[in-house]
């Protein structure tokens, strides 16, 4: 007897037809994908870290895919071999100092490996040969870079908008910038001053300035031994160099600004009470330019000893063992006066002194008594 109707058995021809039909289909794709029906070329490279590259993943070549990842193998603790199935139809664009790297589709996308073009003349690689590769940058490092670096800026701008350090002084410290713009005011007035006083001394410039070429050459030997001996003490060595950490700069700073303040002040006064005396002072001016001269000379042979470590100031520049012995007497010094302190506290109770620092005990204690009653006293008859 029949179970089962004409119409059902159409139905279900139709699907195991559609179910091998799909499944063929199916087969195809990812056959294609995987490079199954096509002839490839097998590739090879080394990483210290794939970064979540798995089997399966894209190989990208000037941007197109162009393979596959077959294999990831660990070598050892600190090698990873990636095995690569590329086209063998792409394979006559890839050279023997091709480099490759991980990359990945996005930001969050999947990771894949990327094959950079080599260069021009190298030999094409050849199956199973071990192409070069450049590391991967982690994501992670670069955001905890980034954690450290906004945390150090955080704690700059919180300095400075509280104030502390110099450039807090400088931002906030009112003061300052009323010295400054004050200071500003009276150099203004001085240099309209001077002009004055340059416009009636024209006669005189001639030999003022046949003065000032000679000693501009000796100030660039000078300038030059004297950026010889910046470099030295801003790299923290010799006996300045550790003087220049102290944490008081603002101050000084501020002293110095009103210290400007006064003497650009004193400037503007000075200039307004010699105009009548310009003669005498241009031609001593003109004396003070030649002593400037032999002075500068001077001073850039100076200069030179300093840098060579002679004298005592150069010794106390170049010398960093001075530092050191500073450093050191310093250190003595704290534990010295530490131990000072523990001395006289023993002394205070041995049988000799311990009387006496009783005593004032005793006397201490009872003026504080004296003093608890009559305030007492006070209230009551209040």
């Amino acid at each position: 007897m029949e179970t089962h109707t004409k119409k059902f058995k159409v139905r279900l021809g139709l699907f195991v037809t559609g179910g091998l039909a799909l499944f063929v289909f199916a087969i195809f794709i990812i056959g294609k994908q995987k490079n199954l029906f096509n002839p490839v070329i097998r590739l090879s490279t080394n990483f210290h870290n794939v970064s979540g590259l798995q089997v399966g993943n894209n190989i990208r070549f000037a941007g197109i895919n162009v393979g596959t990842v077959d294999k990831i193998t660990i070598m050892n603790d600190t090698t990873v071999n990636v095995t690569m199935l590329i086209k063998e139809d792409v394979g006559q664009f890839i050279k023997s100092d091709c480099e490759v790297t991980v990359g990945s589709e996005g930001l969050i996308g999947d990771k894949l490996l990327i094959i950079s073009p080599g260069s021009t003349d190298a030999k094409l690689a050849k199956g199973g040969q071990q192409l070069g590769s450049v590391e991967p940058v982690e994501i992670d490092a670069i955001v905890a870079n980034l954690q450290v670096t906004s945390r150090q800026f955080e704690d700059i701008v919180l300095k400075v908008n509280s104030g502390r350090g110099t450039l807090g002084r400088l931002i906030h410290d009112t003061i300052i910038a009323e010295n400054l713009n004050q200071t500003i005011l009276n150099l203004k007035k001085s240099s309209k001053g001077l002009g004055e006083t340059m416009a009636a001394t024209q006669n005189n410039i001639s030999a003022i300035m046949g003065s000032l070429q000679i000693i501009s050459g000796n100030t660039e030997i000078v300038s030059k031994q004297l950026g010889e001996t910046m470099v030295q003490i801003n790299s923290g060595r010799g006996t300045f160099g550790r003087l220049l950490q102290d944490t008081i700069l603002a101050e000084n700073l501020n002293q110095t600004i009103l210290n400007l303040k006064k003497s650009s002040k004193g400037l503007g006064e000075t200039m307004a009470t010699t105009q009548n005396n310009i003669s005498a002072i241009m031609s001593s001016l003109e004396i003070i330019s030649g002593n400037t001269e032999i002075f500068s000379k001077q001073l850039g042979e100076t200069m030179v000893q300093i840098n060579s470590g002679h004298g005592t100031l150069g010794r106390l520049i170049q010398d960093t063992v001075i530092a050191e012995n500073l450093n050191q007497t310093v250190i003595n010094l704290k534990e010295s006066s530490k131990g000072l302190d523990e001395n006289m506290e023993a002394l205070k109770h041995t049988f000799l002194l311990r009387g006496y620092f009783n005593r004032k005990a005793r006397e201490a204690e009872k003026m504080e008594n004296d003093s608890i009653e009559r305030s007492s006293r006070t209230k009551s008859y209040r």
